[in-house]
């Protein structure tokens, strides 16, 4: 009933795989009986200088972080995690700002079209006053012309203050 050599879970299933199996009994094998037999095959002496090699240097980083004083509770560890908690937030809070004002911008664009492309004035007006348009939101106009501008930055600028200090 049970082959000698052939390692066959089916001949004698109370047997465990044997390394007694030969490269022709291992080409005999199904694609999972192969599997099954090489899962209990012991490894090369290459893989087990590897896995003994990584064992030993994961022992040492534990040590290693076992033996490390622990600076979480460092003051200033502390405070600059503050630092970065704001400043994540404060880009957080922007990100949105500016996301509400592109929607805000293409609504506006938007309702400003179809009250453009109405097919007569009395249409269009008709929806304006339904749909009131919503102007882009910009910064206020700047009350200083150009000129102005230009001898407001002079007066700022100079230093020995004759551009503005006259004698009498």
């Amino acid at each position: 009933m049970a082959g000698k050599g052939t390692g066959s879970f089916k001949e004698n299933p109370g047997a465990k795989f044997s390394r007694s199996s030969t490269d022709v009994d291992q080409k005999k094998m199904t694609h999972m009986q192969r599997v099954r037999y090489l899962a209990y095959e012991k490894p090369s002496k290459e893989v087990e200088m590897s896995v003994l090699s990584t064992r030993n240097r994961l022992r040492e980083d534990s040590r290693a972080l076992q033996a490390a004083p622990r600076l979480a509770h460092d003051a200033e560890q502390i405070r600059q995690a503050n630092v970065v908690g704001q400043l994540k937030a404060a880009e957080a809070r922007n990100r949105v700002r500016v996301l509400r004002l592109r929607y805000q911008s293409l609504k506006s664009q938007e309702i400003n079209q179809m009250i453009a492309s109405q097919p007569t004035a009395m249409d269009s007006v008709r929806l304006q006053v339904f749909l009131p348009p919503q102007h882009d939101i910009r910064y206020p106009p700047d009350p200083l012309g150009r000129a102005e501008r230009e001898r407001v930055e002079t007066i700022l600028t100079d230093d020995s203050e004759l551009t503005y200090k006259r004698i009498i």
